[in-house]
């Protein structure tokens, strides 16, 4: 049996929504522009572009963030971690009965933690596009389906709704 973790970062900006902003500031930060040029402080609109281009520049990276996706698998015997981006897919696969979670802690204060899958010398990183909080309940989950070092803890299957069991995870939430 398995269970299926699909992990993604919330862009709620669409691709229209982000043209339409563009389009928008960049008509309305001109027209202040254009009264500076008409009064003869041309030097404005080099730097009203140079601004247009990081806007656009951030709106893309923003939209391209999108794209990157992670989904975790654990079955009775492995965990498999698939990360997708616009460079590709990459797949991560441990042994569960030998994985860890960890949730490391920042280096410094302003830093997010790190959650970690650990097996037999290498570790990947999971959910590193997650809030604070949101981090800290997979972890709490992950460790529960995943269980510690040298224990794997049964899947229990709903055979009449053919859904995952996670009675006392749920009971803790």
């Amino acid at each position: 049996m398995e269970t299926r973790i699909e992990l993604a970062p919330n862009c709620s900006l669409t691709a229209a929504g982000a043209k339409l902003f563009f389009v928008a500031t960049c008509l309305f930060s001109l027209t202040f522009s254009m009264i500076f040029v008409v009064m003869g402080f041309w030097p404005v609109l080099p730097f009203w572009a140079l601004e247009m281009l990081a806007l656009g520049m951030a709106l893309r990276a923003n939209l391209q963030r999108r794209a990157y996706t992670q989904t975790v698998t654990i079955t009775d015997s492995r965990v498999s971690l698939v990360t997708r981006s616009r460079r590709g897919e990459a797949k991560q696969e441990f042994a569960r009965h030998w994985a860890k979670v960890r949730l490391r802690s920042p280096r410094t204060r302003l830093n997010p933690s790190r959650l970690l899958i650990e097996s037999r010398g290498r570790a990947y990183e999971v959910g590193s596009f997650l809030t604070e909080e949101d981090r800290c309940q997979l972890a709490e989950r992950l460790r529960y389906l995943v269980g510690g070092m040298n224990e794997s803890p049964p899947l229990e299957i709903d055979r009449t709704e053919g859904s995952r069991l996670d009675e006392s995870y749920q009971r803790r939430q």
